[in-house]
């Protein structure tokens, strides 16, 4: 009998290339957007393929719920979706409704080391027509992690709440570092937990992060352009500001980042520039996860190795 999978994706986790596996894979039901496999309740009516064996309903904004989920969130200028201060609130109002629409679902929770969801959630944050440099979204985000309802990177509170509301049993979570050093190992023991045979399913890269150079200079451009669109004043700044994110989002500026690298050399965003001591706010907030063999080789990413300290 099919079962309904419901991935709960985290940002900047693997969420759009495990979207694209769903879409190919023969025994998974899944639609773009759709809930449990359908983009409307029409399809639900037009006799689906018997053969499915997972129904799959996949969202970031399970995870990180905000008012713009589903639309194009401006990170720079304009109208603002944002997370909601108590995004633990949030996060549980979501998994209870869940539970309440589909009691009986699989659960599926991909996680990935602190300090590189944060790099990669920049990356986004840039694409998404932020305007701070990395310094001052670390500041923000920081102020934010510092109190504990804010907290959105928390796995264990997570993890705990689908357990409590599912059962352990039915709750599966993966380190995304599993499926960046060993794709095909991390795909079969998703489709051994799901009880699946293995199906070979070809997923090229997606949703690439931006390139050190296209980091500095995205947020740069997006200031010139959010006080340009500013003067146009109310709805008109937002429509333009719309406008420009979805070519940020889409990466279409790489030629002119390609310029402006070689006018001016040597300004670029990389790993060196990211605060390890913000990293405490994120300590003890994955021991759940500690056991579990397939993190092993990923302890340092999750802050079991050291404690980061001021």
């Amino acid at each position: 009998m099919a079962q309904h999978l419901i991935h709960v994706g985290y940002p900047k986790s693997g969420s759009t290339f495990l979207q694209e596996w769903f879409e190919k894979h023969p025994d998974f039901c899944y639609a773009p957007g759709g809930v449990g496999g359908f983009p409307d309740v029409y399809a639900m009516c037009r006799m689906p393929d018997p053969s499915y064996r997972y129904y799959v309903t996949s969202s970031e904004g399970l995870s990180t719920p905000h008012r713009s989920t589903g639309g194009l969130q401006l990170e720079g200028g304009g109208e603002r979706g944002g997370l909601p201060e108590r995004i633990k609130d949030a996060q549980a109002d979501v998994c209870a409704l869940l539970k309440t629409l589909f009691p009986a679902s699989r659960i599926l929770v991909v996680t990935r080391g602190f300090r590189d969801i944060i790099l990669s959630g920049y990356s986004q944050y840039v694409r998404s027509g932020g305007t701070q440099h990395l310094d001052g979204m670390i500041r923000d985000l920081a102020d934010r992690l510092a109190d504990d309802t804010g907290h959105y990177y928390d796995y264990d509170y997570l993890v705990g709440l689908y357990a409590a509301a599912f059962g352990a049993d039915n709750v599966i979570v993966l380190p995304y570092e599993l499926l960046r050093d060993d794709q095909p190992r991390f795909l079969r023991v998703l489709e051994e937990r799901l009880g699946l045979p293995h199906r070979e399913v070809r997923v090229g890269r997606v949703n690439a992060s931006l390139s050190p150079e296209e980091l500095y200079w995205y947020p740069v451009i997006s200031r010139a352009v959010s006080a340009a669109a500013s003067r146009l004043g109310g709805r008109r700044s937002a429509r333009v500001y719309r406008w420009y994110v979805r070519g940020t989002f889409e990466n279409r500026l790489r030629p002119l980042v390609r310029v402006l690298a070689r006018a001016r050399p040597g300004r670029a965003v990389t790993d060196a520039d990211f605060p390890e001591e913000f990293l405490r706010h994120c300590v003890g907030r994955a021991e759940r996860l500690r056991g579990d063999p397939l993190y092993a080789a990923y302890a340092a990413e999750y802050l079991w190795e050291e404690v980061v300290t001021d």
